[in-house]
């Protein structure tokens, strides 16, 4: 859209994205790593004409840093994760879930997974790999290796899979307990639960 506009080439924001000097982050946890999905906050921005590439990507990241206030970075630190971790499960609830309730409800799920060290098993980073939608993944997909194959490799993905909003983010430091291990949504969108792994492929079958 920027390039659209006029504001930037095309290309040329995500070409930057890739050199963005990290140790320039308000972040410390984004200095180690290579990648800025997931801490570019989705939001309205007003820009200048002559706003760079580092411009935006730092206005950016200023939004982000102010949205994520002292109090849940306590928060993060009560429950002994990194923001990175939050906002990594956030990208996932953004992709899985559509409404507040049921992210919520999947970030309990998933936070659970992860402490009794059961694979997570989510679509929304298997497609951030290969580019398909959910009813379209394959075996082989399943078995594709990648650090974001939730499928094969145990743990969170490597990082963010997509900019998550300030309500997934909310979920994930905020999960609801529940008795539910699975889930899966209908081709509509809704969100359907499970208390066992037999009850969640009789949700396959029906939804």
């Amino acid at each position: 859209h920027l390039a659209e506009i006029g504001l930037i080439k095309a290309g040329e924001f995500f070409l930057y994205s890739k050199t963005y000097p990290f140790a320039n982050s308000p972040f410390n946890a984004l200095q180690d790593k290579t990648r800025l999905e997931g801490w570019l906050f989705p939001d309205t921005y007003f820009f200048l004409k002559n706003d760079t590439p580092e411009k935006v990507i730092e206005k950016m990241l200023g939004n982000l840093e102010r949205k994520i206030t002292p109090e849940l970075r306590q928060e993060v630190e009560r429950q002994g994760r990194t923001i990175h971790e939050v906002l990594t499960l956030a990208s996932i609830l953004e992709e899985e879930a559509h409404r507040g309730e049921d992210r919520k409800i999947i970030a309990g799920i998933l936070w659970k997974r992860l402490k009794k060290g059961m694979l997570l098993q989510v679509d929304a980073t298997l497609t951030y790999v290969t580019g398909k939608a959910s009813l379209s993944l394959t075996d082989a997909d399943l078995a594709k290796k990648s650090p974001y194959n939730t499928y094969r490799h145990k743990g969170l993905p490597l990082g963010p899979i997509s900019n998550p909003g300030l309500d997934s983010i909310n979920a994930a430091l905020h999960p609801e307990e529940t008795p539910y291990w699975f889930y899966l949504s209908d081709r509509a969108g809704k969100i359907y639960y499970a208390k066992t792994h037999e009850g969640h492929i009789a949700n396959k079958r029906k939804y």
